[in-house]
């Protein structure tokens, strides 16, 4: 059946062609709909970023994920720009419990600065495992997230 002009309120008009219409999302689909593939954690401690030419010392981390770390605060730092993170883990100068990464800035905005991990030593990313799963509202999702690393945990850098 062809379809044709139509009358409309007292007038004829040709059919419109419906808008293609969004999906729904489910509230299982609410992952797909976050670029994010891997679970964040809301985990605040003290953080130092170095970059060529300039450290940043004491910031405070808002989340984290072994994939990278979310540091607040408006930093002059460029996206793509490499950098260095240790995460204190104890606030205290004389502790020595501290993260070390190498990463590079994913994304920067006048309320914080999100950083990429690009390597870490074997035992930063054991305690950054323990960290993201002891706090996951959701621990086997999360652990199932380390079954696929987003990087070689042993690319240290000599």
């Amino acid at each position: 059946m062809k379809s044709g002009p139509f009358l409309l309120r007292g007038s004829w008009a040709a059919p419109r062609k419906s808008a293609p219409r969004k999906a729904l999302l489910r509230v299982g689909d609410l992952k797909m709909a976050n670029k994010r593939r891997r679970t964040r954690v809301n985990f605040a401690a003290k953080a130092d970023v170095n970059v060529t030419g300039a450290q940043l010392l004491d910031l405070t981390t808002r989340d984290l994920s072994h994939k990278g770390v979310f540091v607040l605060g408006s930093h002059p730092l460029t996206v793509g720009q490499q950098c260095t993170v240790t995460i204190r883990l104890v606030d205290d100068p004389a502790s020595d419990v501290e993260l070390f990464m190498e990463g590079k800035v994913a994304r920067s905005t006048v309320d914080g600065t999100a950083i990429d991990f690009v390597s870490m030593d074997p035992d930063t990313y054991m305690h950054l495992r323990n960290l993201v799963l002891l706090n996951s509202p959701n621990p086997d999702e999360a652990a199932s997230e380390f079954s696929k690393p987003a990087f070689d945990p042993s690319s240290e850098k000599d």
